[in-house]
């Protein structure tokens, strides 16, 4: 019998969140004694039932009420399936309801995403993009790792481009892997770009990127259409010379590219004006696997880069490039959020919108996820202290409610 078939039907559930401080995930001053009705699945009212449903009680006196948390820069590949599928579950119990996997095999990607929809694992629900890159980086391990089965460069969610690519098949080919967006990595030019660019807004897919791709620089990939920009460092590629060598994108000259520069401010006053969100991994050079910055130069740079992308009202879109470590018992989501504050300066209620409305706006899904509002889905995070006040406090977790349901409570 197929396993499906096994599962027993879940009842729709009625949740009254009752008398909890609500802070909605649009940046502004959390509500005391607010109520949040949700009801199949949705968010029904932010008031309390007017009519005699049977209805779950949760009582938030004490409480604060978020939106579950995005993690808008994730990699799946390299596990196994049911390796996933456990850290899949933590990272759901520590209170992040929807992840966005930004390159890999997307045969893994699209399954675990389909048994995350179905309930056959529990998971976050799960986006992922297709990967675009020039020929030059297809002898990289990672992409016959995650080609299995093609040569490097031909399989369908992970493409060399270059001058006679066939783009119109290429970006149909990435749409039909159910992929949320093309990833562009490296070794395109910003003609190259301008090509993928005009093709997948022709067929309404969204263009996402490293910040820089060898030789493209940011002001390039922003023209191309590209709606959200990864790694904050890379951005000082915009001052320099242009490279067509890849592997020093996080070596970039941050003593003659300032952050405040005019070179930077006209850069993030284009990404204002073209809303492409910027998602800076600040852990993962800081002080996760890609740390390589003995001077402290790099990560001063991408912090004061952040806060300033802060203030230009470029939306900052949270998302960690590793998901966990063993010397955390969260997801690193919350170590990000935290060293947007401590690090960046941003405030604690923007580093939350960064993991909420932000994130989700960046990837394409803020219709449905990202805030607390009537009709969206009900992703649901309750803490036991008020995370305005000390980011910290996002890792107090009480409760965390995934469409709709009670997934973990403590």
């Amino acid at each position: 019998m197929p396993l499906l078939a096994q599962r027993p039907t879940r009842p729709a559930v009625t949740i009254l969140i009752h008398n909890i401080t609500l802070i909605d995930g649009n940046g502004g001053t959390p509500r005391p004694r607010a109520d949040v009705l949700v009801r199949d699945g949705k968010i029904a009212a932010l008031a309390a039932p007017t009519d005699s449903t049977p209805t779950t009680t949760i009582d938030g006196t004490g409480l604060f009420l978020l939106p579950g948390l995005t993690d808008a820069h994730v990699h799946l590949s390299g596990n196994t399936f049911p390796d996933n599928a456990a850290t899949l579950k933590k990272v759901l119990q520590g209170g992040v309801t929807a992840v966005f996997d930004v390159a890999g095999d997307t045969r893994l990607t699209s399954d675990l995403a389909r048994a995350a929809l179905s309930g056959e694992i529990e998971s976050p629900t799960i986006y992922y993009s297709a990967l675009f890159a020039g020929p030059a980086f297809m002898t990289d391990p990672r992409i016959a790792a995650s080609s299995i089965g093609y040569v490097p460069g031909e399989a369908p969610w992970t493409r060399a481009i270059d001058a006679s690519t066939d783009i119109v098949r290429a970006v149909a080919e990435a749409r039909g892997t159910g992929a949320n967006a093309i990833k562009l990595y490296a070794a395109l030019d910003g003609a190259t770009v301008k090509r993928i660019g005009d093709e997948a807004k022709r067929q309404n897919i969204r263009l996402i990127a490293h910040a820089v791709t060898f030789p493209a620089k940011p002001s390039e990939l922003i023209a191309a259409g590209v709606k959200y920009l990864a790694h904050a460092a890379y951005m000082v590629w915009e001052g320099m010379p242009p490279s067509t060598d890849f592997t020093k994108r996080a070596q970039g000259d941050f003593a003659g590219v300032p952050a405040d520069g005019a070179v930077m401010t006209r850069v993030l006053q284009l990404m204002k004006d073209n809303d492409v969100a910027l998602n800076p991994t600040l852990w993962i050079l800081a002080e996760g696997p890609g740390k390589s910055d003995p001077s402290g130069l790099r990560t001063a740079w991408q912090n004061l880069l952040t806060r300033r992308a802060q203030a230009f009202g470029v939306t900052i879109a949270a998302g960690v490039d590793s998901l966990t470590t063993s010397a955390d018992p969260l997801p690193m989501i919350h170590k990000e959020m935290e060293l947007e504050v401590t690090g960046a300066g941003l405030t604690p209620l923007q580093a939350i919108t960064s993991a909420t409305r932000g994130a989700a706006h960046a990837i394409g899904v803020d219709a449905t996820r990202g805030t607390v509002a009537v009709g969206k889905i009900a992703d649901l995070l309750i803490v036991g202290a008020d995370p305005s006040a000390n980011i910290r406090n996002t890792r107090d977790i009480r409760y965390v409610i995934k469409d709709g349901k009670v997934v973990f409570t403590k």
